[in-house]
């Protein structure tokens, strides 16, 4: 074992390519604690983790996630978890099932000498549908909006889960007690730029505003991009739920807002979005057009600091 290490090249030195041919191996070990006969395993190219597209020799395909080294925690994910099952037992949204272990567990963690620290693995039922991006109507973020406010009015029920706050400047701040702390703050203007000053301090402004309560604050996706919502036969499905945890409810509808800002027709787009939220939850502030465009900037500078420093 110690030989077969010793001629491995450092995994940090791979390219994505390298990596994933790496962690495959322990996608394939991950498996086998799993009541699933595969038949196919194949890299899938979404997403800040590796996945791979799992075909069953039972006719039915699944999607196995590797969290990455810095992702959350058995227990976080054990939470995500616990939102997602909820919502398949409670709800008609279309969501990714999960699937537990042979042992009933709703994860596995793996591990492999090619690879130097385990990973947290995690199983799910696939989900048909399509992605969009040029080609997204109003109708279908009408339809989203409407998703997005179910989703936040099942997540107020989901009190206590070990989750973090998605809407903190990165996640060297949510190590913080204060995640916009002026030595958070500092740290993120070294590193993009003195630009975002003015940003940062526009949405720290607004969060102090809003406040906390249940009317605005709870348990959110925090990912819902293009890459996290697809659709298929008139519906909306939402994947991704790797990034959900706690946060105002209008960074949620931003992070979309912001997802579709290169489109020529987004303020068509972004008017559905909002009133299919509204006609869920009509009285909110969580389509203000003010504190929607300084979560977007927020946004802005979370997925700066997520390129530069690999931390947000």
């Amino acid at each position: 074992m110690a030989d077969f290490q010793a001629n491995l090249r450092p995994f940090a030195e791979l390219d994505r390519a390298g990596r994933t041919r790496r962690l495959r191996r322990l996608a394939e070990a991950a498996l086998t604690d799993y009541d699933v006969p595969v038949a196919r395993l194949t890299p899938l190219a979404r997403g800040r983790n590796t996945t791979f597209r799992v075909d069953g020799a039972d006719g039915h395909r699944y999607v196995l996630r590797v969290e990455r080294p810095d992702g959350p925690s058995v227990a976080q994910v054990r939470a995500e978890i616990a939102w997602l099952s909820a919502l398949c037992r409670e709800t008609d949204l279309v969501v990714p099932r999960p699937v537990p272990t042979r042992h009933r567990e709703p994860a596995t963690v793996v591990a492999d000498p090619a690879v130097p620290e385990p990973r947290t693995c995690v199983l799910r039922h696939w989900v048909e549908g399509r992605f969009l991006d040029e080609r997204l109507t109003p109708t279908q973020l009408y339809r989203l909006g409407e998703v997005t406010a179910r989703l936040h009015r099942h997540g107020a029920r989901m009190n206590g889960l070990d989750r973090g706050r998605v809407d903190d400047l990165s996640a060297f701040g949510r190590a913080q007690v204060d995640g916009f702390s002026a030595t958070v703050v500092e740290r993120a203007v070294a590193l993009t730029g003195e630009d975002v000053r003015a940003a940062l301090a526009r949405v720290r402004a607004v969060r102090a505003a809003l406040g906390f309560g249940a009317d605005v604050f709870g348990l959110v996706h925090g990912g819902l991009h293009q890459e996290n919502y697809l659709f298929h036969r008139g519906r909306v499905a939402v994947v991704g739920f790797d990034d959900c945890g706690y946060g105002h409810y209008a960074y949620d509808l931003a992070v979309t807002v912001e997802a579709i800002a290169h489109l020529p027709h987004r303020a068509q787009l972004r008017e559905a979005l909002l009133d299919g939220y509204r006609s869920v939850r009509p009285a909110t502030f969580a389509t203000d057009p003010a504190v929607l465009d300084a979560f977007a900037g927020l946004r802005r500078v979370q997925l700066r600091l997520r390129a530069l420093d690999g931390t947000a």
